[in-house]
């Protein structure tokens, strides 16, 4: 963190209405997010795919760590939908110790990383690099250690941020990848594909807009019917287990709360078993070929006893009583809801935070000593946890 960023943070105590810079980040996302179709993001995405094509890219591999990581699961199911190119979603420091036997010279790999300056992303840029791979940079800073080794950059809007969750870094990077995957897709067989993805993806800004202002009215009341729960599980399905893992790491990051997510299935197998009545499950039933059984494990969940809080289209005829109930606009494809979904799970994750649990949602557990020590352990060499 810079600076001006460090002075900036010290002034925010003054703040009123919301204490947290956070929350304009999660409120600055769709704005972002049109951001990303206009220059100089577009070029960029225009440059990327060119290569791909010249390339004869037959490969994509899309690394990353934390949101990062969690950003290139949902991004997988769009590059394959609108580019019939095999993609394969990977942790960064993973993919460097155990490369793919298949990996060749028709093989591009994407670095996701808001900052450029994640631990291991240079080195795994030049075993890819030596391994004759096509690298990208994702991020938001051009001045990074990341965007400096890398053969070319995606650089997105807003630039560096003061609060450390991910918020709109996690959805733009989402965004900027999609926009990639029907460029690309353009110019491939899936041409009729991209073009429909494209028409529906360029009105996702002002659909999340609308989203975004009505949550922040209603984030308060869910938080409510919730406060009472000391543990979560997020349930996702398809593109949006990318959408339960980032909610769970936002609730556990900015309200100390403890937050885990799950694939359907994993849970049902397992985790289920746990549920008390003060635990709270969060199941994101998106369109799609899950719907149905996460309809019916919410149900299951509310018979158990838990709290449930459910996200979904709206218009559906629930046959059962949840705890709270987070509509989105329905009609949308499944492939580009976690660009929706995500943003009412941060908001209600900001209104946890603000309940007084001893977690600073921007800073999360940094400004603690013993926090910055074992830091200073696992990140060995990184000047910020420097004790």
């Amino acid at each position: 963190m810079n600076k001006e960023a460090i002075e900036t943070l010290k002034n925010s105590k003054e703040r009123d209405h919301h204490p947290f810079w956070i929350w304009e980040s999660i409120m600055s996302t769709p704005k972002m997010l049109g951001e990303c179709l206009a220059e100089p993001v577009y070029s960029q995405i225009k440059i990327v795919a060119d290569k791909c094509v010249q390339k004869q890219v037959d490969k994509i591999f899309l690394l990353g760590t934390g949101s990062s990581f969690f950003a290139t699961v949902a991004e997988k199911f769009a590059f394959e939908a609108y580019t019939g190119i095999q993609t394969t979603s990977c942790l960064t420091t993973e993919f460097r110790e155990y490369p793919p036997i298949s990996f060749d010279d028709h093989s591009a790999v994407f670095f996701h990383s808001h900052s450029g300056s994640t631990k291991g992303d240079p080195e795994t840029v030049q075993k890819v690099r030596d391994l004759g791979g096509y690298t990208v940079g994702i991020t938001d800073i051009r001045e990074s250690a990341l965007a400096k080794c890398v053969d070319d950059l995606i650089i997105g809007p807003g630039g560096p941020k003061i609060e450390l969750p991910a918020t709109r870094t996690y959805s733009t990077t989402v965004f900027r990848m999609m926009l990639l995957a029907i460029e690309l897709g353009k110019k491939t067989n899936f041409q009729e594909a991209a073009l429909e993805g494209e028409k529906q993806l360029k009105m996702i800004p002002d659909i999340l807009e609308n989203i975004a202002q009505k949550y922040a009215v209603e984030a308060p009341d869910i938080v409510d019917s919730l406060k009472s729960c000391r543990s979560f599980f997020v349930i996702g399905s398809g593109p949006n287990f990318a959408t339960a893992d980032e909610g769970a790491l936002g609730f556990s990051q900015s309200s100390g709360v403890t937050c885990q997510a799950f694939q359907l299935e994993n849970f049902l197998h397992g985790p289920i078993q746990t549920l008390r009545p003060d635990m709270g499950v969060i199941l994101i039933a998106a369109p799609g070929p899950f719907q149905e059984r996460i309809l019916n494990t919410a149900k299951a969940c509310k018979i158990i006893g838990a709290k449930v809080a459910l996200l979904l289209p709206e218009g559906l005829n629930l046959k059962f009583d949840c705890d709270m109930l987070m509509e989105l606009p329905a009609d949308i494809p499944e492939l580009l809801t976690p660009l929706l979904y995500v943003t009412p799970l941060w908001q209600t994750a900001y209104y946890f935070s603000i309940l007084g649990k001893g977690t600073h949602t921007d800073r999360l557990a940094m400004d603690k000593p013993e926090f910055k020590k074992a830091f200073s352990v696992i990140m060995e060499g990184d000047k910020r946890f420097v004790t």
